[in-house]
C-alpha cells in the first residue's frame, strides 16, 4: 500500500472507479464492512481482493472467491468450505478459509465489486497501491501514523485513567498515614519531652521519627508488591496469557514510592510531635493540643483554592464545555479542566475542614440528639479532635466522591447509551428487502403486523455541500423505543410536511443545526428536530411521508420494525435482524465498565474503610483512663462499644456528605466534558444506598475497636499513665 483516500460520501462504486482509471493507480482496495446473521451468529462480511499487497487476509485452505456466488471464511467464523451463506437474497458459497485479522473476529470475505453487488456497504476509505496525485490523500506512512497515533491515544487515554486511580489511592493511603502517625506520635509525647529534656535535639527526634516511616513503607512496599505480583501471575495462569514479567523490574520504584509516601506521612506529625516543649509535654494532653481552630493561614489556602476551583470552572463554561459543537481535542481539555477542579476543591476541603467540620457536628448532634447519651459523648469525642476527624473524613469523602461520580456519570452515560441504541435498534426485529431500496414483497407484507415504512438513499445538498444519505420516512411515534429516545435540539413534537429529524452523528457530519434547510431534488425541509445517535432506523434522515412521495419514492414499503423476538417464517424473499441482540450487546459493554471503574474504586474505598478502623483503634488506646472513668461511674461496657462504633460511623457521615457536595457537581461537569449532549441523570435511590453502605461499613471498622474498649476493666485502663 502507498496511498490512502478517505471515503467522500458519494456512491461506493463510482469512487473505486475514478480511482482505478486514475494514472499511476496499480490498484486500489476499498474498505468496507456489512454485517450478515449465519446461523444465528453475527458475521462481519469485508471487502478484501484476497490476494496481493493490498490484502489482509491468506488463504490456508480452498480458493479465494473471484465470482460473485463464492465467499471466503474466517477460521473464527466456525464455516466450513462448502457451506452456504445466505447475502442479500443470494446463497454464496464457502470456497475458501482464511487466515485473517484477530481484530475481525467472525467475519467473512468478498472483493469490494462482489460485496457491493449483493449488499449495500459505506466506503470507508480506498487503498491504493501507485501514485494517484489526487488531492486529499494520505500516503502509506501517513496513514499507519494517524492509526498508531489513534491507537496509542486509546492506550493513553486507559492508561492515564488507571494512573489517576493509582494517585487518588496513593493520595488516600497518605492521608491515612498521618493521620495513623500523628496519633501514634502523641501517644509518645511524654517519652519524646524526656528525651528533648535530656539533650536531644529537635531535629534527631524528626529524623528518628521519619524513620520509622520509612522503615513501615518497605514492609508495606515488599508486602503489596509481593501480593500483586502473585496475583498477577495468578490472573495470567487462569486467563492462559504471560505473565506480569516486564512489569518486575519496576517492583523496586514501587518499594521505594511506598517508602517516600510513609516518609512524607510521618513528616509532618514528627515536626508537630518534638516542636512542644518539654515542660508543656509533660503537662498537656493530646485534646488540649489538637485544637478545634484552624489557623488563619490554613482558611485563607482553603478560600484561595476554592477560588482557583471555581475559576476552572468559570474557564470550561468559557472555553465552550456545555456546546453542541466543539473541535477535536476539545474533550481531553474539558477532562482535565474537571479533573484539576475536584482536586483543588479536594485540597480546599483538606485545607477547611477543621472549620467545616464544626457546624456539621452541631447539626449532626441536634439531629441525632434524641437517640441518647451514647451519640452525643461520640459526637463530642469526634470534636474533641477536630483535625484528625477531619483527615479521616476527607479519606471517606475522596472515596464517596469518587464513587459518586462513577454512579452519577455511569447512570447518565447509561441513559445516552439507550437512547442511542433506541434510534439504532427500536424494535426486537426489523424485516428488509434484500437489496437497498428493494420493497418488501406483498405477501410478506399482508404476514407483517408491525411498523412499515419506506427507507430511501438520496442524494442531498447541507451547506451548499452534496452528500448521498439514507432518507426514510418512518413516524417516529409509533416506534416501539420512542420514549428511550433523546433529542439535544428541538422537539420530535414538531415533526411534520416539511421537516426533518436528522441524528447527531449525520449534524455533526454535515454540520446542520436546528433550523437549517436540507435541499433533496425539489423538496426542501428544515431541520425540526436532532435525535441522540447515529442512525434512526436505518436512515441519518426522516421526513415526512408526503415528502418523500414528491420524490418519487414508492409507496411500497421496504421495511418493518416488529415487537417480537419470534417472527413469523417469512421464506428467503427478505432479510430478517434480529435487533435485540444487538441492544443487548451494547448494554452489556456499559455495564462491564462502569464495573471495572467500580472495582478501581474499590482500592481507594477499603483504604478509606481502614483509615476509619485504625483511627477508632488508636483513639480506643489513647483515651483508655478516659473510657475507665466513664466505666467507673457507671457506664456499661454496651454503651462504652456504642460510643467508639458511633464514632467510627461520624467519620463515615461527614466523609459522605462532603463527597457528595463534591462529587455530583464534578460528575456533570465530566459528563458535559464528554460532549455527549445527555442530560444529567441523577440516581437519587442508588446514591442513598450507596452512602447508607458505607456508613455502614464505618461502624463495621469500628466494632473491633469497640470490642476491646468494652472488655478491659476500669481498673486496668485508668492506671494507665
Amino acid at each position: 500500500m502507498d496511498e490512502v483516500l478517505e471515503s467522500d460520501g458519494s456512491p461506493a462504486s463510482g469512487q473505486l472507479d475514478k480511482i482505478r482509471h486514475t494514472p499511476g493507480v496499480v490498484e486500489a482496495a476499498g474498505r468496507m464492512v456489512a454485517t450478515l446473521t449465519v446461523n444465528g451468529k453475527r458475521l462481519l462480511l469485508t471487502a478484501d481482493p484476497g490476494s496481493g499487497p493490498l490484502s489482509r487476509v491468506h488463504v490456508v485452505e480452498g480458493t479465494y472467491p473471484q465470482h460473485g456466488n463464492e465467499i471466503a471464511a474466517s477460521a473464527a467464523s466456525g464455516l466450513k468450505i462448502g457451506a452456504t451463506v445466505p447475502v442479500g437474497g443470494k446463497s454464496l458459497l464457502v470456497t475458501a478459509i482464511v487466515e485473517a485479522p484477530s481484530a475481525d473476529g467472525p467475519a467473512a470475505y468478498l472483493t469490494d465489486t462482489n460485496l457491493l453487488a449483493v449488499t449495500p456497504a459505506d466506503l470507508k476509505r480506498i487503498d491504493i497501491k501507485g501514485s494517484s496525485g489526487l488531492p486529499g490523500v494520505h500516503t502509506a506512512d501517513q496513514a499507519r501514523d494517524e492509526a498508531l497515533a489513534a491507537e496509542d491515544s486509546k492506550i493513553e487515554s486507559l492508561l492515564a485513567v488507571l494512573t489517576a486511580f493509582v494517585i487518588v489511592a496513593v493520595i488516600a493511603a497518605l492521608l491515612v498515614a498521618t493521620s495513623t502517625f500523628r496519633i501514634v506520635f502523641a501517644q509518645r509525647i511524654r517519652q519524646t519531652a524526656l528525651l528533648r529534656a535530656v539533650g536531644a535535639p529537635q531535629r534527631k527526634l524528626v529524623r528518628a521519627f521519619v524513620a520509622e516511616g520509612a522503615l513501615v513503607g518497605f514492609a508495606a512496599g515488599i508486602v503489596g508488591t509481593a501480593t500483586a505480583v502473585g496475583a498477577g501471575y495468578l490472573v495470567a495462569f487462569l486467563l492462559g496469557v504471560s505473565g506480569p514479567g516486564p512489569a518486575l523490574a519496576f517492583t523496586p520504584l514501587v518499594v521505594a514510592a511506598s517508602v517516600l509516601v510513609t516518609m512524607l506521612a510521618a513528616l509532618a506529625p514528627a515536626r508537630s510531635a518534638t516542636r512542644v516543649s518539654p515542660l508543656e509535654a509533660l503537662r498537656a494532653t493530646d485534646a488540649d493540643r489538637d485544637s478545634s481552630t484552624a489557623s488563619r493561614l490554613r482558611v485563607a489556602i482553603g478560600i484561595v483554592l476554592l477560588a482557583v476551583a471555581g475559576l476552572l470552572v468559570r474557564k470550561a463554561f468559557g472555553d465552550g464545555i456545555a456546546a453542541a459543537y466543539r473541535p477535536s481535542g476539545a474533550v481531553l481539555h474539558f477532562l482535565l479542566l474537571t479533573i484539576a477542579s475536584g482536586t483543588v476543591t479536594f485540597c480546599a476541603l483538606l485545607a477547611l475542614g477543621s472549620v467545616l467540620l464544626r457546624p456539621v457536628l452541631r447539626g449532626i448532634g441536634a439531629v441525632l440528639a434524641p437517640l441518647g447519651a451514647t451519640v452525643r459523648l461520640a459526637v463530642q469525642g469526634v470534636g474533641g479532635a477536630p483535625r484528625r476527624a477531619a483527615a479521616v473524613s476527607a479519606v471517606v469523602a475522596l472515596g464517596t466522591g469518587l464513587l459518586t461520580g462513577v454512579l452519577v456519570g455511569g447512570e447518565t452515560v447509561r441513559a445516552f447509551n439507550d437512547a442511542q441504541v433506541a434510534a439504532a435498534f427500536p424494535a426486537d426485529v426489523e424485516v428488509a428487502g434484500l437489496k437497498e431500496d428493494e420493497p418488501i414483497p406483498a405477501a410478506v407484507v399482508a404476514k407483517i403486523n408491525g411498523l412499515k415504512y419506506r427507507l430511501s438513499r438520496q442524494n442531498l445538498v447541507a451547506n451548499g455541500a452534496p452528500w448521498n444519505l439514507k432518507v426514510s420516512d418512518v413516524d417516529i411515534h409509533k416506534l416501539p423505543l420512542f420514549g428511550d429516545l433523546r433529542t439535544t435540539m428541538g422537539s420530535l413534537d414538531d415533526v411534520g410536511p416539511g421537516t426533518a429529524v436528522i441524528t447527531t452523528s449525520e449534524a455533526e457530519r454535515l454540520k446542520l443545526k436546528l433550523g437549517d434547510t436540507i435541499i433533496l431534488g425539489p423538496v426542501h425541509v428544515h431541520v425540526t428536530a436532532i435525535v441522540v445517535g447515529e442512525l434512526l432506523a436505518g436512515a441519518g434522515v426522516v421526513i415526512n411521508s408526503a415528502d418523500l412521495d414528491r420524490l418519487g419514492v414508492s409507496a411500497h414499503p421496504t421495511n418493518a420494525l416488529l415487537t417480537t423476538n419470534s417472527p413469523p417464517s417469512l421464506g428467503t424473499s427478505v432479510e430478517v435482524s434480529v435487533l435485540s441482540q444487538y441492544r443487548e450487546q451494547q448494554r452489556d459493554l456499559i455495564a462491564s465498565l462502569e464495573i471495572l471503574a467500580l472495582a478501581v474504586l474499590g482500592l481507594t474505598l477499603l483504604i478509606a474503610i481502614v483509615g476509619v478502623g485504625t483511627t477508632a483503634a488508636l483513639s480506643v488506646v489513647e483515651r483508655r483512663r478516659e473510657s475507665g472513668m466513664l466505666r467507673a461511674i457507671g457506664l456499661t461496657r454496651l454503651a462504652l462499644g456504642g460510643i467508639t462504633v458511633s464514632e467510627a460511623a461520624l467519620h463515615g457521615v461527614i466523609g459522605v456528605l462532603f463527597g457528595l457536595i463534591i462529587g455530583i457537581p464534578h460528575a456533570w461537569l465530566a459528563v458535559l466534558s464528554l460532549g455527549l449532549g445527555a442530560p444529567l441523570t441523577v440516581p437519587v435511590p442508588l446514591l442513598v444506598a450507596t452512602a447508607a453502605g458505607l456508613v455502614a461499613l464505618t461502624m463495621l471498622a469500628g466494632l473491633l475497636p469497640a470490642r476491646r474498649a468494652a472488655r478491659e476493666s476500669p481498673v486496668t485502663a485508668m492506671r494507665v499513665d
